[in-house]
């Protein structure tokens, strides 16, 4: 029975005071369950159990739980599945930036990076409409609404509405159907069955040279990039962008999503190497050169800095 229930049972004097003590603790001891990972993982600082939700707090930022979710951004932060190159990817970002978080799901990069740069300016896309209400929610919490311009929308190499396919698990949106079937996973687990869904839902989208056209942005200094497969065409999108403003790119490329597509991530590579760019993993906080992907390669994020435009930095972190 959940703690709710008993609440209201003890308020209707449907159950005495000491056996509601007895089943209301055996339902809150779990939390010191969560003292002990917050003790752990040295990024979490505090859970805080709001009237309007539930909130993780890291070094940081902060985030809500969503917890209608079968996994969410806050819950894999807290139990050390999930981490972002906040730190090393803010070396690459220069004073008064401009920054594109594309794919930026409920705000986890566009906050940490709005931290570590005060003066940046950072736009947030994210095309699926739940997943763009909590980055909006997280922007309130964090007091980032003015820094953080989001947008409901994504990229794509053509402009219009194009259909998502969105499981349970929103983090794993995408315009392609995923084939890891645990994201199709939805329920409370343990506290009830467990169902299987898949949306399709439109989602408006454009391309990055007509956006920054549009938008009148003359200066582009960092983006990430994370679309669960559909990184080949936003970057096919934004020929201009790469070849004028020359951003720095942090980007996901993973093979099983770039297949569904139709594509290899060395195709990816390729791209930008007609722009002028080259490819690096980072190790122990240094660049890497990566020439080409194959079945042996773990890395899954993937940096490209201009040959040119980027000399400074690839002389300083060993590119």
């Amino acid at each position: 029975m959940k703690l709710e229930k008993l609440y209201d049972l003890y308020e209707e004097g449907k159950v005495p005071k000491r056996l509601y003590w007895e089943l209301a603790r055996e339902r809150l001891v779990p939390l010191l369950e969560v003292q002990q990972i917050l003790r752990k993982n040295p990024y979490c600082k505090s859970i805080e159990i709001r009237e309007d939700g539930i909130v993780l707090k890291t070094q940081d930022i902060a985030l809500f739980f969503d917890m209608a979710q079968n996994i969410c951004r806050a819950e894999t932060i807290l139990i050390g599945t999930e981490g972002e190159e906040i730190g090393f990817m803010s070396r690459f970002i220069p004073a008064g930036a401009v920054i594109f978080d594309i794919g930026a799901n409920v705000g986890r990069v566009s906050l940490g990076l709005a931290k570590a740069h005060e003066d940046a300016q950072v736009y947030a896309f994210e095309p699926v409409a739940d997943t763009f209400r909590g980055l909006e929610k997280n922007l309130r919490l964090n007091g980032r609404e003015a820094q953080i311009e989001a947008y409901h929308m994504g990229f794509y190499s053509e402009s219009g509405d194009l259909k998502f396919f969105v499981p349970a698990a929103n983090e794993a949106a995408s315009l392609r159907p995923v084939t890891d079937t645990y994201y199709f996973k939805e329920g409370e687990q343990g506290q009830g069955e467990r169902k299987e869904r898949l949306d399709e839902v439109i989602c408006p989208v454009d391309t990055l040279d007509r956006f920054v056209a549009a938008q009148g942005i003359e200066r582009l200094d960092f983006i990430k990039c994370d679309t669960e497969g559909a990184e080949k065409m936003v970057f096919a999108g934004g020929a201009r962008v790469f070849s004028e403003l020359r951003p720095v790119v942090y980007t996901e490329m993973l093979r099983k999503h770039a297949a569904r597509f139709d594509y290899h991530p060395n195709e990816i590579i390729e791209m930008f190497k007609g722009w002028g760019y080259a490819c690096y993993t980072s190790e122990a906080e240094r660049l890497v050169p990566f020439e080409k992907m194959d079945e042996a390669t773990v890395e899954t994020n993937f940096f490209f800095l201009h040959g040119k435009k980027h000399r400074q930095l690839l002389a300083k972190y060993g590119g």
